[in-house]
């Protein structure tokens, strides 16, 4: 798989993840069913976000990383 199609999936499997969080709001997995100490609906929002969370921290590593430190190289190339 190539760089940039990796990108793209990883983006819109957070969107994915992202979306699927709203799923009790309509109905869907809004039941009163306990997981553990957390009703259905809290316990899956719970576990989307941490699945996000990973997500995120992934994106910004692989991409905002980079970005910073080619802008700080063309700052300092610019002041010279």
């Amino acid at each position: 798989m190539t760089f940039k199609k990796r990108q793209y999936l990883i983006i819109w499997i957070f969107f994915i993840v992202y979306a699927l969080t709203f799923l009790p709001h309509f109905g869907v997995m809004n039941s009163l069913n306990w997981i553990g100490p957390f009703p259905l609906p809290l316990a899956w929002v719970l576990f989307l976000n941490v699945i996000n969370t990973f997500i995120i921290f992934l994106i910004y590593k692989k991409y905002f990383v980079p970005f910073s430190r080619r802008m700080e190289k063309a700052e300092l190339k610019g002041e010279e």
